[in-house]
């Protein structure tokens, strides 16, 4: 991420210069060269079913009506179908506004479809339409005529709206590729911006000779000059295992309001700190207020006194209090860091918003003693989190940090499944703010490695089955996910299809599913009929009959972007099995040990054979969750070779005197 201050002067002089220095040519409504028109692949990605040929912005914060301050986009699109698929997913264009108050509006709306031989085919006013979507946005709609492979679609509007504080953010990188996106902003009325350039964080930087920035990653440059942005060769944003959301790598510009200035030349902060965020927010009756204020919780703690043991220990209480406010107050699924009700209202409807949630459990926690606050955040499907500057908008979730025994535990009582210590694992996304009245500070939302046994114990026979009995211990979010399950299944039915096909389990049962602060260990016998096959002398068997783990996720040979895995794990396997009678060991896999640098990841494979059986042990580690994407190779060769060693097979051998 980047973050630049940009006053008023320093604007207007760049927007004097800027066209002097910078080769950017702004469109023309209607002109496309010949070889757009007669593009049939794009040379960048032979693979994409259409391309953003262009897309530019010029935004202007602005003196509008009654000296009223107003933020003005004017944006320009062209977007080239090269596929059949494509022409139906752009073939219709939707942008959105917000109508409360008659803060935005769009006007001056103008798109056609623009044919390879140049022909063009204008939508028509009436063929726009408006509609209102809830009470604070709306969007229009349209589609574009005649839609084929090999159209340009194009299309260009004026954007007004009066939330100048934060402007609409500017999203270069998309789900196609992006031949050329470009955006300015300029500010002629008495107030400062900072901007932030997000998605940038693995882009090398480059100063250039005439003061301008170049950020590059692959064909991929973003030239930087000023508040002035051009981004060319983008490529497509896809989705990939274990990343936040792709909207974190599409790069985008995001302003907002830093100063005010007065006639005079003072300037005014608007939540210039963190420290000044905290405390304003902490003064709201819909944030601090409704958990610090007893009148807003006081007949939940009456209710909560019945259910909570006087004199029990820290980390007792803690539970009782999650076990309470989990049991009386559902999640109704919206987030959010801020009330729409008080503690006490969310408590007599028994359902609730995430806010009131958290902070009745909050609440409750400090009234029993603990040192408990709140932590905003974003969650991995909302985007990255901006630390550099008291930027609120971008919060969509709150948890606790309480110190339990003095030790600190991260809290959520929104999912009576979660055991004290671990949160939803959408709220894992590296980091959150705690706003503590004293230290108001940037936390790091670290979790202990998440750990995984399975022991399965068992005899090979003639025939190539394997039977026996089975151990599996699951912690936090497995053991959750396993919960979850049970709550819907019988215990056989969820198992059925962990085993290869024709596999079965039988007398299967589960100790802890009541206490989420416990493992769940489910235990049982199982039979794999088709483990392995005789042929002549030799038998050969697959020996490692389940892992969660057993597929590379990895598959491409380059990633753009980095992998995140919401928390760390491993998962560790011990196979032990009683030889057939008669037989040999003819050959086993090779012992494996593969160790990411600084042990960001680790691979141990073990098998042995000792007076006629055979053990294998595997240990599949991942103990960092952040790889940049030069890391990428590494870490998905490593889950090749988990994937490789999974599938080698024991081969057996009759012996002589068995014959």
């Amino acid at each position: 991420m980047l973050r630049r201050t940009l006053s008023i002067a320093t604007l207007l002089l760049l927007s004097i210069v800027l066209f002097a220095q910078d080769e950017y040519q702004a469109l023309e409504w209607g002109v496309v060269s010949s070889d757009d028109l007669a593009m049939t692949t794009y040379s960048h990605d032979s693979t994409a079913q259409a391309v953003v040929l262009a897309d530019e912005g010029f935004a202007t914060v602005v003196y509008g009506q009654g000296m009223r301050y107003q933020y003005v986009l004017h944006r320009h699109r062209q977007v080239k179908i090269l596929h059949e698929a494509a022409a139906e997913d752009y073939g219709d264009a939707t942008i959105y506004f917000y109508h409360k108050d008659n803060k935005e509006n769009i006007r001056n709306l103008e798109a056609q479809t623009i044919a390879p031989d140049g022909t063009t085919m204008k939508v028509e006013a009436s063929e726009i339409y408006w509609e209102k979507i809830n009470e604070y946005w709306s969007k229009m709609t349209f589609s574009f005529p005649n839609v084929s492979v090999g159209s340009i679609l194009e299309y260009r509007y004026v954007h007004n709206s009066q939330r100048v504080m934060i402007p609409d953010e500017w999203t270069f990188r998309e789900s196609i590729p992006v031949r050329s996106s470009f955006y300015r902003f300029d500010c002629i009325v008495p107030l400062n911006y900072t901007y932030f350039l997000l998605g940038v964080n693995f882009m090398t930087k480059e100063e250039l000779e005439d003061g301008r920035s170049r950020l590059s990653y692959g064909d991929t440059e973003i030239i930087v000059s000023g508040p002035s942005f051009w981004m060319k060769n983008g490529t497509a944003v896809k989705i990939e295992p274990f990343m936040t959301t792709p909207e974190d790598y599409y790069i985008k510009a995001l302003f907002q309001a830093s100063e005010s200035i007065s006639f005079s030349g003072a300037t005014t902060s608007f939540y210039s700190t963190w420290e000044e965020a905290c405390s304003d927010l902490l003064e709201l009756d819909d944030l601090g207020g409704a958990y610090t204020k007893k009148r807003h919780y006081r007949k939940l703690l009456a209710a909560a006194e019945e259910a909570i043991t006087p004199g029990a220990t820290q980390e007792e209480t803690v539970y009782q209090i999650s076990q309470f406010i989990t049991e009386q107050i559902k999640w109704s699924g919206r987030r959010g860091f801020r009330t729409d009700m008080t503690v006490d209202d969310a408590f007599a409807r028994h359902e609730a918003d995430l806010a009131e949630i958290q902070y009745a459990g909050l609440a409750l926690l400090r009234e029993y003693g603990m040192d408990a606050h709140p932590v905003l955040l974003s969650t991995r499907d909302n985007g990255a989190m901006i630390k550099a500057f008291p930027f609120l908008d971008q919060f969509n979730y709150v948890i606790l940090l309480v110190e339990v025994d003095g030790r600190q535990k991260l809290m959520d009582f929104s999912d009576p499944l979660l055991k004290p210590g671990v949160v939803q694992m959408q709220a894992l996304n590296s980091h959150g703010f705690l706003l503590n009245e004293e230290k108001p500070v940037w936390i790091d939302l670290n979790l202990p490695v998440m750990k995984d046994i399975l022991v399965w114990k068992g005899e090979i026979k003639v025939d190539g089955s394997i039977s026996g009995e089975m151990t599996c211990t699951m912690s936090a979010f497995s053991a959750r996910s396993e919960r979850a399950a049970m709550e819907e299944e019988e215990l056989e039915e969820i198992w059925s299809d962990r085993l290869p096909e024709g596999g079965t389990f039988a007398a299967l049962k589960a100790q802890n599913v009541d206490d989420v602060r416990k493992a769940i260990k489910v235990e049982g016998a199982f039979e794999v009929p088709d483990a392995g096959f005789a042929n002549d002398d030799f038998l050969y068997v697959n020996p490692t009959i389940y892992a969660s783990l057993n597929e590379n996720p990895f598959t491409l040979e380059k990633r753009d972007y980095p992998i995140d895995f919401p928390y760390p794990f491993e998962e560790k396997s011990i196979y032990t099995y009683d030889m057939p009678e008669g037989y040999a060991v003819e050959s086993l896999p090779e012992q494996t040990s593969v160790n990411l640098p600084n042990g960001a990841a680790t691979l141990n494979y073990l098998c042995q054979e000792r007076d006629g059986q055979i053990k294998i042990i595997i240990q599949f580690r991942v103990q960092k969750t952040l790889f940049p994407p030069e890391e990428y190779p590494a870490l998905r060769d490593l889950f090749e070779e988990l994937e490789n060693k999974m599938q080698e097979q024991i081969v057996l051998r009759k012996t002589e005197t068995s014959n």
